[in-house]
């Protein structure tokens, strides 16, 4: 079996995210009735905001992210509440409309990766909506994408919608822009839009391929240490004897443009559901503002978040 490494390339960038640590503990979680950091953030690492999350914060604290994550719907107040029959009522005031809430999708990535070739780039849509209404999606994407039927998601049982995507050859080294936003049928009322940008990458050419998908979720940069959050699908049929023997192969190195190694090669070791974390120590090192993954051919891509303003890239 060939061993084969994953190497973080580091690349020149001009984006930066620059957030107060404070706002990324998890003692935030109970008081906001929060199911966790991904609540509010990209990962569990607290790199960067969903969005409507720091306005939530800034304008009401921790009451005001709880409102946020748990909005409540006001109901129309009784104009005469001691009168039990108002049918018999005399006041000629028009009937109360109910309230009608816009529509919320969830925040998504900013960022997504897709290899032309492998696995179809699937974004779950999930849309919030206070009276459950029923909802169609509408937006921008590149051609050749499809929708899935509508399905409750296991976890936050809200009506979830997939976004499914397979590139073309000549879509390939090209970024594109995903502009959704969900219309309710009956209404005209829409949500707001959430946006986020997919990487198309060329066809790999390696003879080995043992992972079928692999996500850079999250880099953030904390006090000289990179935090990198991710995930990986082995492919169908392999043996869990089969996984164990390529987990053993699964190295990060961090370089810079020229190739130069700038920290000791580190294992990645996955979690079950194929989640992975990893921190390294990068100390004295001049940092990129992006950075990209490989193994076995297929390539991922993230911008490096900061967690204070003290933590900055260099090229």
């Amino acid at each position: 079996m060939n061993t084969r490494f994953p190497v973080v390339v580091l690349a020149g960038g001009l984006s930066l995210w620059i957030a107060s640590d404070a706002w990324s503990y998890p003692a935030y979680v109970a008081p906001t009735s929060a199911s966790g950091c991904t609540s509010c953030h990209n990962d569990n690492y607290g790199y960067g905001f969903k969005s409507g999350i720091l306005a939530a914060f800034e304008q009401g604290g921790l009451a005001g992210l709880k409102n946020f994550l748990h909005p409540v719907v006001v109901n129309p107040v009784d104009p005469d509440p001691e009168d039990e029959d108002d049918s018999d009522s005399d006041d000629d005031t028009d009937p109360i409309e109910p309230v009608n809430t816009k529509p919320v999708i969830r925040s998504i990535n900013s960022k997504w990766d897709i290899t032309v070739g492998e696995a179809p780039l699937v974004i779950p849509i999930k849309v919030y909506d206070a009276e459950t209404n029923s909802f169609d999606l509408h937006g921008t994407a590149p051609v050749g994408y499809s929708f899935s039927a509508v399905y409750l998601d296991n976890v936050t049982k809200l009506p979830t919608s997939d976004f499914i995507w397979s590139p073309s050859v000549t879509q390939a080294n090209k970024s594109y822009l995903l502009n959704i936003y969900a219309h309710e049928t009956d209404r005209d009322v829409s949500s707001s839009p959430v946006r986020t940008i997919v990487q198309v990458w060329p066809a790999r050419e390696s003879s080995t391929k043992n992972i079928s998908q692999l996500q850079l979720t999250g880099a953030q940069l904390k006090n000289g240490k990179l935090n990198l959050a991710g995930t990986l699908s082995y492919r169908s049929g392999l043996t869990e004897a089969q996984k164990a023997v390529i987990q053993a192969t699964l190295v990060m190195s961090v370089k810079d443009l020229m190739g130069n190694t700038i920290n000791t090669p580190v294992k990645i070791l996955p979690q079950a559901n194929g989640n992975w974390y990893k921190t390294l120590t990068l100390t004295g090192k001049k940092i990129p503002c992006t950075i990209k993954l490989e193994y076995e051919g297929l390539r991922v891509s993230r911008s490096l978040g900061f967690a204070s303003l003290n933590d900055h890239c260099d090229y």
